[in-house]
């Protein structure tokens, strides 16, 4: 696990340095309110402890001391965000099933680390072919934890806000030119937020599907308009073919709106992603996930896809 969290620091480090904004650390850890030379300093020496204690022993004391307390800042910073979770929660600003955040989850772990780190002296094994083995199974079943960790915590938590639109991301359209079960319920969160006056303004952002040719956001705006939503308060962006186009596109057309903070519907699962690409595109966003009326049945592989999903956009979007 050590080896994956030193992982995800340097690439969060190496990507900020290359094609900012990259760095989503603030997702495990909360909005720490420290200068960001000093949050670069603590990232970048939490690695090298990672990586150092998990190839050998970290030698000398003072390192292996000074490796520890930065490891224990960083909880002590997860524990902050735990704090203000709870606190938010006992105010009724936000709703939802999951009642745990994913700082809790990092306090833990970050804590776990810290300890093990100051007190390990004992020599390691000698590198062999299955320690090497283990040690990467160990490390691909951690980034395979840490998406699902914020789909669980993260994605179903409702953070109902007063924003200027709601983002909604599309999804498939049957060849009849029904909405599928997916992408009704979708539509279905946006007019409520509309109803509740949360928003005053809808995006509906999807593609024109290249086989039927039928438009996405225009199937989800009839159903928006038929449920009472003014048609004047329905924007389309029939460009938004991924959920990084979509996210791109929200930009401009917020700011092109005048808007500048927004709610982004989709399913639990995707909340995650589409936070991060949101942030990434300089989008104040909340996440709000779609009431499913029942259970998807390729829920699972949803999941599962959702998974490979997070990390290609993670690195390349």
């Amino acid at each position: 696990m050590g080896l994956a969290v030193g992982l995800l620091a340097l690439l969060n480090l190496g990507g900020e340095a290359v094609r900012p904004p990259f760095d989503s650390t603030h997702t495990w850890l909360g909005d720490a309110d420290l200068p960001r030379p000093i949050f670069r300093a603590l990232e970048l020496a939490s690695a090298v402890t990672l990586l150092w204690h998990a190839a050998r022993p970290i030698r000398p004391a003072w390192a292996r001391l000074g490796g520890a307390i930065v490891l224990g800042i960083g909880a002590v910073l997860a524990a902050l965000d735990v704090a203000t979770f709870y606190g938010v929660l006992a105010r009724g600003a936000i709703h939802g099933p999951a009642f745990v955040p994913a700082s809790l989850v990092v306090l833990v772990c970050l804590g776990a680390l810290a300890a093990n780190v100051a007190m390990d002296r004992a020599e390691r094994p000698r590198w062999t072919l299955g320690r090497a083995a283990v040690c990467a199974a160990v490390t691909a079943a951690s980034f395979v934890a840490m998406p699902l960790l914020l789909m669980v915590t993260l994605g179903p938590t409702r953070y109902e806000r007063r924003a200027d639109c709601a983002i909604v991301l599309g999804a498939r359209v049957w060849d009849d030119g029904t909405p599928s079960l997916a992408l009704s319920d979708r539509v279905d969160e946006a007019i409520w937020l509309h109803q509740q006056g949360l928003v005053r303004a809808i995006v509906m952002s999807g593609a024109i599907d290249e086989h039927n040719g039928i438009s996405e956001p225009a199937v989800m705006r009839a159903r928006a308009v038929a449920a009472g939503v003014p048609e004047a308060s329905v924007i389309l962006d029939e460009e938004g073919v991924t959920s990084s186009w979509t996210a791109r596109n929200g930009a401009l057309l917020m700011r092109r709106h005048g808007f500048s903070r927004a709610i982004a519907v989709t399913h639990y699962y995707h909340e995650p992603r589409v936070k991060m690409l949101f942030e990434r595109a300089g989008v104040a966003v909340y996440t709000v996930p779609a009431r499913m009326s029942r259970r998807l049945l390729k829920e699972p592989w949803f999941i599962v896809r959702e998974v490979l999903a997070y990390w290609h956009s993670f690195l390349f979007q």
